[in-house]
């Protein structure tokens, strides 16, 4: 990239569940939302998640997405702001440097727990998160470890009454219907924090 590009400015977010962190960047990545665990996949097929697997011993997973990164680790460091100034530093370096996040067929290539997370996330991109936007709200998936799932739901459903049912009846089931494979679903969401908090 040429040397008069400015400087990617990117922000890191802890996260409800404490092994993950989000980073904003401040420019779009070209790409949808995707996840993967594999660092040999990553290496073949997701430039920017190979170099950030390189960067820092221990991350689990990463989910790509059209301005931010997801990074889960195996374990939560004892400061964030270290591992976020060495994983931020990576993900600057290799958008300035080499640019390339996703080769072209990579969702394709997913297989394993990974193409089952990708399914559910496609089901959440496509479906869940459209409806949910009509009353304020939202659903993303903060984690996985095989098939199981860790699902947190903010803005307007994240204090909601009915949110426990939405999360059952709807959530759940749209998943389970595109994904039969996926196996338990947790329910993470901070129902005490954000702007509408629980009752």
């Amino acid at each position: 990239m040429s040397d008069t590009t400015p400087e990617i400015s990117i922000t890191a977010e802890p996260q409800v569940i404490p092994t993950n962190c989000l980073f904003r960047v401040d420019r779009g990545l070209g790409t949808e939302v995707l996840y993967t665990s594999d660092p040999d996949w990553a290496k073949e097929w997701a430039p920017l998640a190979s170099a950030i697997f390189k960067a820092q011993d221990g991350v689990q997973g990463i989910r790509l997405g059209p301005a931010e990164v997801l990074i889960t680790l195996e374990s939560t460091p004892e400061d964030w702001r270290e591992s976020a100034r060495t994983l931020g530093r990576a993900i600057r370096t290799h958008l300035q440097e080499e640019g390339e996040v996703l080769k072209e067929g990579a969702k394709d290539a997913l297989e394993g727990s990974d193409l089952t997370r990708n399914k559910a996330q496609q089901v959440i991109e496509s479906e869940l998160n459209p409806s949910l936007a009509a009353h304020g709200g939202w659903v993303e998936i903060q984690a996985s470890k095989q098939t199981d799932l860790w699902i947190t739901m903010g803005g307007g459903c994240q204090g909601c009454g009915a949110a426990a049912a939405t999360m059952r009846q709807g959530v759940e089931v749209a998943i389970r219907e595109a994904a039969p494979e996926i196996g338990t679903i947790h329910d993470a969401t901070d129902r005490d924090a954000g702007t509408n908090p629980w009752i």
